[in-house]
């Protein structure tokens, strides 16, 4: 088992920038340093893989998007270069079908987006303490 010994790059995939300022502030409140890069919908973030010159770590993906949802981007990415990215969906939704669909498309983990900000910083503690201790990032 390797240790992570550099910051992971995430790219979070959202909409709604207040939830993207939620979330990064719950990665923030855990203490561990990483850089983010921020895509409002999915043919952002599609553009974004393509144009960078480092290949995000981890994709944190909402379903929910217009433009181009996450289950299409889930999709594109899975079928495209970036493919051995991790993809961790983050929705609001819980319905069977979105989450069993989410996994059939390639994704690593579903979760569902908590509503108070003390468990948003916890849900990202547990997150990247899996992260650090079991990821080799790029």
């Amino acid at each position: 088992m390797k240790r992570v010994n550099h910051n992971p790059h995430i790219l979070l995939v959202d909409d709604d920038a207040v939830d993207r300022e939620l979330f990064i502030e719950g990665m923030n409140e855990t203490g561990i340093s990483y850089t983010i890069a921020e895509a409002a919908h999915g043919e952002e973030a599609l553009q974004y893989l393509k144009d960078s010159t480092k290949s995000p770590s981890l994709i944190i993906l909402d379903l929910n998007m217009p433009v181009k949802d996450g289950r299409e981007t889930l999709r594109a990415i899975k079928d495209g270069p970036h493919r051995n990215i991790p993809v961790f969906i983050l929705s609001t939704s819980n319905a069977p079908l979105d989450v069993t669909e989410s996994y059939n498309s390639g994704a690593n983990l579903f979760l569902v987006k908590p509503h108070d900000f003390r468990d948003i910083v916890e849900m990202m503690k547990c997150l990247f303490t899996v992260i650090g201790k079991y990821a080799t990032f790029n």
